[in-house]
């Protein structure tokens, strides 16, 4: 038989509300270090590595998985995809246009996927983030079925 929960008094909601939000956001000591040491711990998660192992890696996937992060590679993935629609650029790498060309569509989801509110995992954003960074990876070199690769790769992740 299922018991109702008790009534909880709102100020002890409150306080509980504040202390799991304390509790949860990592220590600035951990996320300096954290952004100090970005790329190798993008590294880790990327390879698989638990969040949970280290303070280090749990503040880089609190911030990966942060509304700023997620809005600022939506806007990197626009960017990409305008870029490769415009032709070339005289002050930095150009993507591969025929790839990015192709992927639109699946770019275009992953940046409502970003914009949206459903959870996503660490390891699937730092996917991303080196994907679009890497000026030596498949959206800016080599063939472009490598992109497509990466991008359900990334997006594989992202759901867990």
């Amino acid at each position: 038989m299922l018991h109702s929960a008790p009534s909880i008094p709102w100020s002890y909601a409150a306080e509980y509300d504040r202390l799991a939000a304390t509790t949860i956001e990592p220590s600035w000591s951990a996320r300096a270090m954290a952004r100090l040491r970005a790329r190798q711990l993008d590294r880790e998660l990327i390879a698989g590595a638990d969040p949970a192992q280290s303070a280090e890696l749990a503040a880089r996937a609190y911030w990966l998985t942060s509304s700023d992060n997620r809005a600022s590679l939506a806007g990197a993935i626009e960017r990409l995809v305008r870029s490769a629609h415009e032709g070339s650029n005289r002050w930095g790498i150009s993507p591969q246009r025929t790839a990015v060309i192709r992927q639109v569509d699946e770019l275009g989801s992953l940046v409502s996927l970003l914009r949206g509110r459903s959870p996503l995992y660490a390891r699937g954003l730092a996917m991303l983030g080196r994907l679009l960074a890497d000026g030596t990876g498949p959206a800016y070199v080599g063939r472009p079925e490598a992109l497509a690769t990466c991008i359900r790769e990334a997006r594989r992740a992202l759901a867990g």
